[in-house]
């Protein structure tokens, strides 16, 4: 992966928003400021995923973003005693749209909460139609990941959570 950094990405026009050098990101990481790492498999190719950090409020969220730069699936932590939860899980389905990056409307989306105490609540919606759902006992314990040195996001980026 070769990563570059970047106060936030703009999704609408796929583009990085007040560009940074590693060093200015590393800064923003150790001071808990807002940035977002952003992976690509090779230099100048699209990306495929981002990595925003706030550690001041205990925020991180990983971004995965399919060929037309559009956000496919959103992993949401959330900072408690120290660690990273994964609170919340957004996938988005776009069918045969070729719209690109934050103009294209997802045909589907599902969206599941979790609770530190074994709770999802999950949230499927087709074509503005929404089904909901809520279990309980779930073993959150995958959930948790420590909060990575600066770009060092292997565990926050892991795509396969079960």
């Amino acid at each position: 992966m070769i990563w570059s950094y970047c106060e936030w990405w703009n999704s609408l026009t796929d583009t990085p928003m007040r560009p940074l050098t590693p060093e200015q990101a590393q800064a923003r990481h150790d001071s808990g400021q807002l940035y977002t790492a952003v992976a690509s498999p090779r230099g100048n190719s699209a990306p495929e995923l981002r990595v925003e950090m706030r550690m001041e409020t205990g925020y991180s969220s990983v971004i995965f973003m399919d060929a037309l730069g559009r956000d496919s699936l959103d992993y949401t932590f959330t900072l408690i005693n120290g660690s990273f939860f994964l609170e919340a899980a957004t996938s988005y389905e776009y069918g045969d749209s070729q719209e690109r990056g934050g103009y294209a409307d997802a045909e589907r989306m599902e969206v599941y909460e979790f609770t530190t105490d074994g709770i999802i609540r999950g949230l499927v919606e087709v074509d503005g139609e929404e089904s909901k759902e809520t279990r309980h006992g779930v073993d959150v314990t995958g959930n948790w990941e420590p909060v990575p040195h600066f770009g060092a996001y292997d565990a926050l980026i892991r795509r396969d959570r079960t």
